[in-house]
């Protein structure tokens, strides 16, 4: 019959043993079990244990395996329980080993998606510039059930979710500076904050409080697009280049106002 032949504390795990067995065929097979399994098999050395009592350690064995590598797992950072699960499948541990350690885990309070959504969201506010929104895609990304993510999304709050948006704002500026109408450029822009995850609300609030400095930009941007028009149409003349260099313009978001004036300027400084 198998017998215990030495027990040892895990260094690495406390609370866990290594179980030493010498089989019958003088094999040797090391386990690695809890403390209460321990104790409850009353397993000690020299105990002489059936062929099923192997087998069942032996499955506890694995499943504890799966269980101290989801541990090492979350030991970097929070996860959620999809993320632990699928970390676990790729280490080609079983379903019934998966299972055994997700259980154990949330039992524990180790994984809890609820607490993992909530601090996702916390860590995202304070290192990014990221909406809402996109804090809530990420979230579904990490397995995260959609009733979680909609919860976590609401602590998120507004004025810091404007703070962001007004930040990444500023970054993108850069992108419509002297080179877009101002509604090119309230389109560019506002995509770029939807994209990146804020509502219209937000969205149409902070582009708001930069008008006076996207109606400046939409003068500059009419001498800079108005004078490569006129370059890209010299070879035409008369009303043929004013309606070729109209229509660029208008095609990019110029107020029909401006761009006449803009065309009437010209024309007197060639006429003078």
């Amino acid at each position: 019959m198998p017998v215990i032949i030495q027990i040892r504390a895990d260094d690495q795990h406390n609370g866990y043993y290594e179980i030493v067995v010498k089989q019958a065929d003088d094999q040797i097979v090391t386990l690695n079990v809890s403390e209460d399994v321990l104790v409850h098999n009353e397993l000690r050395k020299g105990l002489e244990i059936t062929d099923h009592q192997l087998m069942s350690l032996s499955s506890e064995a694995e499943n504890v395996k799966a269980y101290l590598a989801a541990i090492h797992y979350l030991s970097y950072r929070m996860r959620s329980c999809q993320e632990v699960k699928n970390y676990l499948k790729k280490k080609e541990y079983s379903t019934e080993q998966i299972d055994y350690a997700l259980t154990r885990l949330q039992k524990e309070g180790l994984l809890d998606d609820h607490a993992f959504a909530a601090a996702f969201v916390r860590t995202r506010i304070q290192l990014s510039t990221k909406g809402p929104k996109m804090i809530y895609r990420e979230l579904l990304q990490a397995g995260v059930d959609q009733e979680i993510a909609e919860e976590a999304e609401e602590l998120y709050p507004v004025e810091d979710q404007l703070d962001h948006a007004r930040k990444y704002l500023r970054k993108k500026l850069t992108s419509v500076k002297n080179k877009k109408s101002l509604l090119e450029a309230t389109q560019i822009l506002s995509r770029l904050l939807m994209q990146r995850g804020f509502s219209r609300e937000i969205t149409v609030r902070v582009i708001g409080e930069i008008s006076e400095f996207l109606a400046e930009n939409e003068q500059n941007a009419l001498a800079y697009l108005g004078e490569k028009a006129m370059q890209k149409y010299k070879k035409y003349s008369g009303d043929e280049f004013l309606q070729k260099v109209k229509s660029f313009l208008y095609r990019k978001g110029f107020p029909l106002s401006d761009i006449t004036s803009f065309l009437e300027d010209h024309t007197n400084q060639n006429e003078s």
